[in-house]
């Protein structure tokens, strides 16, 4: 793993994700592309409606670029900060790129829409860093979304107050022999061999033409993994509910997921497993759809 996307727009919420992204870069010697959304100032004319005079139209095209641009300066003085911090080079910072194993930071501005930008620039990337989505942060739920659907890569999403995972973390893969479940183990390799135990979880049973718990440990073994694989009962509160409530969940630090889907009224929409997860993991969320 050598390229970390860390979109970042307004109102954030905590630097969980950015953290986690400067300790992820100096664990594998990765580059960080920070990617900074601000609103298209264009989208407040047509937000405002109509009966606007052109000099109207200019003022608020003016003061949506300025606060735009005041946030975005914000926003790049805390991730300059915490580079600095973790040790990891930036242009504006006087770390050479060879004392820190090749770990470094870039910063771009994008001005537009948050969904399009960050799957468009997720594609260039080994993985992309993102908050956990919450209500009165609307942006983080479009940076989730746009990445999940638009980019073809993995999403680690991490969650509000999350520590930095240990040097050999304990990973559970969540298991049902699907073709996301494969994509986003697959994409989990570099975590894999690192890791300091890995637990395959299956709830209930799949279908009968799926890979099996055993095909999936096979698959890790050829990687040299040894994984253990665990099959539990469904309790009826669901397959979501289940995966998070297991104690071997518990006491991991990382869970690996497909990312599925379905569609409804021509929208993606994320299915019921992954949405119990994105909405009520407290552990760091590796997925791929």
């Amino acid at each position: 793993m050598k390229s970390i996307l860390l979109p970042l727009a307004a109102n954030m919420g905590d630097h969980a994700a950015i953290h986690m992204a400067a300790h992820l870069a100096t664990c594998f010697g990765a580059a960080i592309n920070g990617l900074y959304i601000r609103p298209d100032p264009v989208g407040s004319i047509a937000f405002m409606g109509e009966g606007l005079t052109a000099d109207m139209m200019q003022d608020l095209c003016d003061a949506t670029t300025n606060e735009g641009l005041a946030q975005a300066a914000r926003c790049q003085d805390i991730f300059n900060e915490i580079m600095a911090k973790s040790s990891v080079g930036t242009d504006k910072s006087s770390i050479p790129i060879a004392e820190t194993n090749g770990a470094c930071a870039r910063w771009q501005i994008a001005v537009g829409d948050i969904t399009c930008h960050v799957g468009r620039k997720a594609r260039t990337a080994d993985v992309a860093i993102c908050p956990q989505p919450a209500a009165e942060y609307p942006d983080l739920n479009d940076i989730l979304q746009g990445l999940i659907y638009r980019s073809g890569r993995p999403v680690f999403m991490i969650p509000s107050g999350t520590k930095l995972l240990p040097a050999k973390p304990s990973i559970v893969l969540a298991w049902n022999g699907s073709a996301e479940c494969a994509r986003a183990i697959g994409a989990a390799l570099p975590f894999l061999h690192i890791a300091e135990a890995i637990t395959l979880l299956q709830v209930g049973n799949i279908k009968d033409e799926r890979p099996t718990l055993d095909d999936a440990a096979q698959y890790l073994g050829d990687h040299g993994l040894e994984a253990t694989t665990l099959q539990i009962e469904p309790s009826g509160q669901g397959v979501g509910a289940d995966i998070l409530s297991h104690k071997t969940v518990r006491a991991a630090q990382m869970i690996v997921a497909g990312a599925f889907s379905h569609s409804r009224w021509r929208e993606m929409i994320l299915g019921g497993v992954t949405s119990h997860l994105v909405e009520h993991s407290d552990k760091p969320l590796f997925m791929n759809h």
